[in-house]
């Protein structure tokens, strides 16, 4: 039995891939992971995050600094060595040298403490950040794969409907011809067939755009667009688990890595405010010091003088002008503002978890419908072909049934798109999305397609 357009046309398409250089999902992430500028970008930041760690710690530890300086002095005396002696002039030209060594401990000191908490929330945020990042490079993956594909399938379908308006055409013409059509009816099938030829040609434009996005995301060039391994035939909908909204509302809760996120700003924000509030009390400190001189000044020409002490340093603020006053009043501000930003990012992922959740169990039923409409549309296309063997129906009625095959077909491959994407947001709003959930989207891809295309 003859293939229709569409059958032949994408069994040709399947069949001209190169299955060696074909592209999966799974080695689409991992070229993602060492390629995608903005994975990239997350990855140094979280490392320049963590060193907020050793920042903050820094403040309440201890510190030492040496001093060496070496002068070269010239000195000029005048006058009476003794007392009612003569004026004398003497001039001494002579090296000095100076090194000190100090140590200071912190033993009192609310905004070291401050400083030290709001570094490891600081680091805390980074992890919480990057955490986000990883998460949202798996659903960035499928998307631009996804969409590669759908861009594909979208194009085959314009292709067959462009094609149907073009057999039309030419039987209207061959009826108008014998008199048996009007000119309307070219006109309204020309006019059809010139349409979906731009149609054509935007699809084209689509298709290209997703593909250079996907080039952009894995680093690597695609040769084709047949290279991306499409959807296999035994694509199945697996059970969502935990059924019910609450139990992943509470997972969101706990786990919600933007949500994470946003709790430890508030936390730095709080630190920020103890810390300047700490401008209103004093400060105590350990000091111990060490240094040795040598010719330190005129009179003690090549004399060496070695000093040590150790001690208690107290600073206590009486008056800065306002200043301390000031910055803990806009420290508390920002603070509450936090606050306020924390419960909008709350609701917002309350409510992007609702709709990944309902998308997820609309998208499985809509799957299920479109089974059945694909089932529906095949059958009609068999019965069409057969119809045309026995005289009763002509070429154009079958290829008006393929083009409402490929419209189902497409319509199903969109839908599987939407549920897979739904359900990796889905656990990304709840924060446990992982490798392996992608690792299991991965399987509704094919790997034969030579084989599936013979099918």
């Amino acid at each position: 039995m003859k293939k229709t357009w569409v059958a032949a046309s994408l069994s040709a398409w399947l069949l001209g891939a190169n299955p060696a250089m074909a592209l999966d999902l799974l080695h689409a992430y991992e070229a993602a992971l060492s390629n995608d500028p903005v994975f990239r970008a997350a990855v140094k930041e979280n490392e320049a995050g963590q060193a907020n760690r050793v920042i903050g710690r820094s403040a309440v530890m201890p510190k030492i600094n040496a001093n060496y300086n070496q002068f070269a002095n010239d000195s000029a005396i005048s006058g009476p060595l003794v007392t009612n002696g003569p004026s004398q002039s003497i001039h001494r030209a002579y090296p000095s040298d100076l090194l000190n060594v100090q140590l200071t401990q912190p033993l009192f000191n609310l905004g070291a403490l401050a400083q030290m908490r709001q570094g490891m929330a600081q680091g805390d945020l980074s992890d919480a950040r990057f955490v986000y990042n990883t998460q949202d490079l798996l659903v960035r993956v499928l998307q631009a794969y996804s969409d590669v594909l759908y861009a594909r399938d979208n194009l085959a379908y314009l292709v067959a409907q462009r094609d149907a308006y073009k057999e039309q055409l030419k039987v209207n013409q061959r009826m108008f011809e014998r008199g048996e059509g009007t000119v309307t009816d070219a006109l309204e099938t020309k006019a059809s067939y010139e349409m979906s030829e731009a149609q054509v040609i935007e699809a084209n434009d689509v298709l290209e755009n997703a593909k250079r996005k996907l080039e952009a995301l894995i680093g690597e060039p695609l040769r084709s667009v047949k290279e991306v391994q499409p959807l296999a035939a035994n694509f199945r909908i697996t059970p969502l688990m935990p059924r019910a909204f609450e139990l992943w509302r509470d997972n969101a809760m706990a786990s919600n890595a933007e949500l994470r996120a946003s709790e430890h700003n508030v936390e730095i924000a709080r630190q920020e405010y103890e810390k300047q509030k700490a401008g209103h009390y004093p400060v105590v400190s350990a000091v111990a010091g060490w240094g040795q001189q040598k010719s330190q000044n005129y009179s003690a020409i090549n004399q060496n003088a070695t000093n040590s002490q150790i001690g208690v340093q107290v600073s206590v603020p009486l008056f800065s002008g306002g200043e301390a006053t000031g910055r803990s009043s806009q420290a508390r501000a920002n603070y509450e503002k936090s606050q306020a930003e924390r419960d909008q990012v709350r609701d917002k992922i309350i409510t992007e978890l609702r709709k990944q959740y309902d998308a997820v169990n609309s998208s499985a039923q809509k799957i299920e419908a479109l089974n059945r409409a694909v089932e529906s549309a095949t059958e009609l296309t068999r019965a069409m072909r057969k119809s045309v063997q026995g005289g009763q129906r002509i070429n154009l009625d079958v290829l008006v049934a393929d083009k409402g095959l490929a419209t189902a077909q497409r319509d199903l491959a969109q839908a599987k798109y939407n549920y897979m994407l739904a359900l990796l947001k889905l656990k990304q709003q709840a924060g446990n999305l992982t490798l392996e959930d992608l690792e299991k989207m991965a399987l509704n891809f094919r790997k034969d397609q030579v084989a599936q295309a013979k099918r």
